[in-house]
């Protein structure tokens, strides 16, 4: 008995013995964290052809290391990094790396393994973007979450470098994706709200802003040469400005983004009355309204009852309209296709439109080539409190602009195929277009010298995300596939030939 219990004794000793044993190595392994970088910056003293220190950002969650030069014709194929590390050492094609010693070629990416004293390794990315003499847009979302929804608004911080040429700015954010068509391709565009109204780069204070990614535009510019067009026509009442920046999204390159006015009424852009819900008597209900003639589903849209045109309320948003304001809005431009299509012209112009705008509107699309206005594409209007409805502002054409097949002439799309039957409309097309040829005539310098501005920030944007041409679904523009300059130069070609044959239509009239 005495010697059964002896050994049932020194059993339940050796299982808590071993039980103890195997904790305390599970406790010692729990205990030894992962290994981590906790600096890393390029020292000018150990770098002399760098015009200063370089701090990197280090994103532990993503593993990027991430930085940007500000001077130009920087040779950084020999760098040599100062960084530490934290229960680990560096390593690169497996060889150990010496803080300020080791060199390594950061003209691209750079992968460090962090090799741990657990046994764990972490590799890194280190990337230092070049100088291209844009300004640098750094954009942190919480937790480092990318930008995969246009329903949902992410926290965010903003900090813009004007490098110099253009003030600086920084504030808290919230970003989502944004875009039709341009949301299928890999560079997404995205909206930006800022928290407070803020310049953004020279433009006026507002807190909402669009970053045009231009991924199917080979030459980066279409959409920015037609604003500029759009200036010009001083019968819009606002055109939007914009500006080209370096994006860098939770430490990673993203490359060439526009940075563009929304469509938002404000004193500073569409200027007119802001709504509220409480804007409908026989006075208030009148204005003001942005509306757009649109083949995509939105809230707050209806079909006229003539030519089922699709129209959305874009202004009041559906947070403020009430059904009074919509049904004042559909009401009127119910009745403005009604009077296009009974050719009551004179009761048009006189009390629904102002003849002007869509004079200058339908300008602006057809000498560019944009023939989405047929398919109703981000056609838009506005309609103040007590005026008429003009056409515009002019918005999206990074697609079927300024190419050999964009022989549209847009006479039979919208009003147009109506108006185009009036002689007065027809008269002031060619009174109109006299008066702007001079300056339609200087917007192949205004291409040449955008295209020099942007060839730095074109070329690593194109190293980037060069064009799938699968991913445009058989809408190419012929240009996707030649040198950067090759596609300015067929731009600038494509456009005054069809400056001459916009001319020769307009003549017809």
């Amino acid at each position: 008995m005495q010697h059964s219990k002896k050994n049932l004794f020194n059993f339940l000793l050796s299982t808590y013995l071993v039980l103890l044993i195997t904790s305390c190595v599970e406790h010692r392994d729990m205990s030894i964290k992962a290994p981590e970088v906790t600096s890393f910056m390029f020292e000018k003293s150990k770098n002399p052809q760098l015009p200063h220190d370089i701090e990197m950002e280090i994103f532990n969650t993503s593993k990027k290391i991430s930085g940007y030069l500000k001077q130009a014709n920087i040779d950084l194929t020999s760098l040599k990094p100062t960084f530490k590390t934290a229960r680990g050492a560096f390593y690169v094609n497996n060889i150990q790396q010496e803080s300020g010693i080791t060199a390594n070629d950061f003209t691209g990416i750079v992968k460090y393994t962090c090799k741990g004293d657990n046994d764990e390794d972490i590799v890194y990315e280190v990337a230092l973007v070049p100088y291209t003499g844009l300004p640098v847009a750094r954009i942190y979302t919480e937790q480092e979450a990318s930008i995969t929804t246009k329903e949902v608004w992410t926290k965010a911080y903003i900090e813009i470098d004007g490098m110099g040429i253009m003030d600086s700015m920084k504030d808290s954010a919230t970003v989502k994706g944004r875009g039709n068509g341009s949301w299928a391709f890999p560079k997404k565009p995205f909206n930006l709200k800022l928290s407070t109204k803020q310049e953004v780069l020279g433009m006026p204070k507002q807190k909402n802003w669009a970053f045009l990614a231009n991924y199917r535009d080979r030459t980066l510019l279409r959409n920015n040469v037609t604003f500029h067009i759009g200036t010009m026509t001083d019968n819009l009442l606002w055109t939007p400005r914009s500006q080209f920046v370096e994006v860098i999204l939770n430490g990673e390159y993203q490359g060439n983004f526009q940075i563009c006015e929304r469509i938002r009424v404000d004193k500073n852009r569409v200027n007119m009355k802001e709504m509220s819900s409480e804007d409908i008597d026989d006075e208030t209900v009148t204005g003001g309204y942005i509306i757009e003639y649109t083949r995509y589903d939105e809230v707050n849209k209806f079909k006229s009852p003539i030519n089922n045109w699709p129209v959305a309320v874009k202004e009041p948003d559906e947070d403020v309209l009430v059904p009074t304001q919509l049904e004042y809005i559909k009401q009127y431009t119910n009745k403005i296709e009604e009077l296009l299509v009974a050719g009551k012209f004179t009761e048009l112009y006189e009390e629904y439109i102002d003849l002007n705008s869509f004079v200058d509107y339908w300008i602006v699309q057809t000498l560019v080539g944009n023939a989405e206005i047929a398919s109703y594409g981000s056609v838009y209007c506005t309609k103040d409190r007590n005026a008429k409805m003009y056409a515009g502002p002019i918005w999206d054409f990074d697609f079927s602009t300024y190419t050999s097949t964009s022989g549209v002439e847009n006479k039979n799309t919208i009003w147009y195929k109506f108006m185009f039957k009036d002689r007065v409309f027809k008269d002031k097309i060619k009174e109109r277009f006299s008066e702007l040829k001079p300056q339609f005539e200087t917007v192949p310098q205004y291409i040449r010298s955008q295209s020099e501005y942007l060839a730095e920030s074109a070329e690593q944007n194109w190293k980037k995300w060069p064009i799938n041409i699968a991913k445009l679904n058989g809408f190419v523009n012929k240009d996707e596939s030649l040198p950067y300059q090759g596609a300015i130069d067929s731009m600038i070609a494509l456009y005054l030939e069809r400056l001459v044959w916009f001319e020769g239509v307009i003549n017809k009239l």
